[in-house]
């Protein structure tokens, strides 16, 4: 074994310091034999984690100690960080939940009645009455053909409703409303779909709708209009020129003005997405989430129509989520370090990002206890390394917050503990040559195995006994 210059840390939850046993009653045999069987039994709680074990000696002389000595390893004394964790169950995952849902396509502008800032036709006049281009006549007439008002509009009777003239239909017209005629192209179909577990990052294609992709734009804003040449200002603007500007199609200014330029750029993006090169962007033409994504579960189907649910996913860093009891609710803070212990035992750390301010109520079943000491508050924390927990999902892992800390103390194992005939605690010193010497300490704090300890002739690097493995 050999010194170690640098300061270890060592966690543990916090004990009580044992208490030192008198011995000096008992016969020197049987003080032995219960010095075996503390030995064994500081070894098992040793490793288990146990802070208290404790070793019987028969002080003094230290000459019984001195003839025990070649059953014992030297370790040092070494200078190590204790920190005392106060564990707490815990569920690894993925950060944020999102919903998708597919949209139909937007209009096309090239069609009859598709532009996309057009007015709309009026009302076709009645048969009795003649009808305005833009207002109905007091008997609507239906008028099959168009109306004519700035634009087409749609009828539903078998004859024409003139928009300045009488029409001759008996039922409303509908003016108001363009005719099919690529301006309403349906919802489309569903022809492509991603799999579970896989990761979308900005550009990749979430689905496809009708041959075509329909990609991931980062943004906090769904898009709700369509937008071209001559739409007001908007923060949609804004949010479809950062996507077209991080993808690579520059050449405009970003802000909330969409201008001939940001046309230009959005056309050499539909050319390379395979859409038509109209310069307008549709709601539908895009999946706007927060961050890149990691798809946990597909709804829709291939061939089904693109509306309604489509998938859902989560982020793709790696969250532990802990119900912390309101009464250890101290150890959260927002920001702080804690330690999230893996399935397999493998250890991560990890960064409190967020602490709950609402508690909630734990365990209701009957004869559980009640009152706050079951009341939880919700605690969220992002690993540090992400990578570390593979490709883990939902899996239990435990998480231990920080409590009481100290840096840079003389530690030695616990297992190196003496109790003294006279009282109190020591350990065997080992001398270069072999031979040993009792040193009484004072015990400070447990952690990890190894306690704190001070006393006359106690120095880092210092050899103790402690039982051969």
């Amino acid at each position: 074994m050999v010194s170690i210059d640098t300061p270890q840390q060592f966690e543990e939850e916090s004990t009580s310091q044992p208490p030192a046993p008198d011995r000096t009653a008992y016969p020197r045999e049987r003080r032995r034999r219960r010095r075996r069987r503390a030995l064994a039994a500081a070894l098992v709680l040793a490793s288990a984690g146990g802070a208290a074990a404790v070793l019987l000696s028969d002080g003094g002389d230290g000459s019984d100690a001195s003839a025990n000595r070649t059953k014992l390893d030297a370790v040092p004394v070494t200078r190590a960080d204790l920190v005392d964790r106060q564990n707490v169950d815990g569920k690894l995952g993925f950060a944020g939940t999102y919903s998708v849902n597919a949209a139909p396509p937007g209009a096309d502008p090239e069609a009859p009645g598709g532009g996309a800032n057009k007015p709309q036709g009026g009302t076709g006049g009645s048969g009795q009455n003649a009808g305005t281009g833009n207002n109905p006549g007091a008997n609507p007439g239906t008028g099959k053909g168009p109306g004519t008002g700035s634009t087409s509009g749609g009828g539903g009777g078998s004859a024409t409703g003139g928009g300045n003239a009488p029409g001759t239909g008996n039922s409303p017209g509908t003016g108001n409303a363009p005719p099919d005629g690529g301006n309403n192209p349906g919802p489309g179909t569903i022809t492509w779909l991603p799999g579970v577990g896989d990761t979308l990052v900005r550009g990749d294609r979430v689905y496809g709708r009708d041959g075509t992709k329909v990609p991931l734009f980062y943004g906090e804003t769904p898009f709700w209009r369509a937008l071209s040449v001559g739409v007001d200002k908007g923060v949609d603007v804004r949010e479809l020129e950062q996507n077209l500007q991080a993808l690579g199609y520059g050449g405009f200014t970003v802000d909330e003005k969409f201008t001939d330029a940001t046309a230009g750029a959005l056309k050499k993006w539909q050319k390379d997405m395979g859409h038509k090169q109209t310069g307008r962007f549709d709601p539908g033409d895009a999946v706007v989430l927060p961050d890149s994504v990691r798809v946990g579960e597909v709804n829709a189907t291939l061939g089904a129509s693109s509306q309604g649910p489509l998938l859902k996913a989560s982020g793709t860093g790696r969250r532990v989520t802990v119900n912390l009891p309101v009464n250890k609710q101290t150890l959260a803070t927002k920001g702080a370090k804690v330690q999230v212990t893996l399935p397999g035992g493998k250890t991560a750390s990890g960064t409190i990002t967020q602490v709950g301010t609402v508690a909630k109520e734990g365990d209701q079943s009957p004869g559980a206890p009640s009152g706050g000491d079951k009341a939880t508050i919700p605690v969220d924390i992002a690993l540090d390394q992400p990578k570390d927990a593979g490709t883990l999902d939902g899996a239990p892992v435990t998480v231990g917050f920080t409590g009481k800390e100290k840096k840079g103390v003389l530690t030695v194992p616990v297992n190196a503990l003496l109790a003294l005939a006279e009282g109190g605690y020591g350990v065997e010193a080992v001398e270069p040559d072999g031979g040993t010497r009792l040193l009484k300490v004072e015990l400070g704090m447990f952690a990890g195995g190894r306690v704190e300890v001070t006393g006359d002739g106690v120095t880092e690097g210092l050899k103790v006994g402690v039982p051969k493995a």
